[in-house]
């Protein structure tokens, strides 16, 4: 019985250090380069992580004089409205060999209520990662569509 409390105080132990070692969503956020959103200044998204920690509305002019809101952040994801037509949503992900992914959507609405979002995965590091499989966008397949028709 002793050797298997051992064993499950081991696995507890190791589980929760691992967890120790897995970067928040605002340590990434502040660590993210401007190339990821170029929009958003380093600044703009230290303001951002800084109101909503106090409980403020997280509301900053970005780089093209528009208003851009930070309208989620936890542990593990945020949300961004950088203006009318584009939101951005990030979740950190750890796959099954305990890697560390950055899921970005993008979700771009236009006028008539239609939707386009692309997703892009970054590593720990903000490095772009090849995606095995790219869901072609609803816009897209309408445009050929158009283009095929007699």
């Amino acid at each position: 019985m002793i050797p298997r409390l051992r064993y499950l105080f081991f696995l507890a132990w190791m589980s929760l250090s691992a967890q120790a070692q897995r970067p928040t969503m605002v340590e990434l956020f502040k660590a993210m380069p401007d190339s990821v959103l170029p929009i958003l200044t380093q600044n703009n998204r230290l303001d951002m992580i800084d109101f909503m920690e106090a409980g403020m509305k997280a509301e900053v002019t970005n780089l093209l004089d528009g208003q851009s809101v930070m309208t989620a952040l936890s542990a593990d994801s945020l949300s961004i409205r950088l203006d009318s037509v584009l939101q951005i949503d990030m979740r950190i992900e750890t796959t099954s060999d305990s890697t560390i992914q950055i899921k970005v959507r993008r979700t771009y609405r236009t006028s008539k209520k239609e939707e386009e979002q692309v997703t892009d995965v970054y590593n720990a590091e903000w490095h772009l990662l090849p995606l095995l499989r790219r869901e072609q966008s609803s816009l897209l397949r309408r445009d050929e569509k158009v283009f095929m028709a007699p």
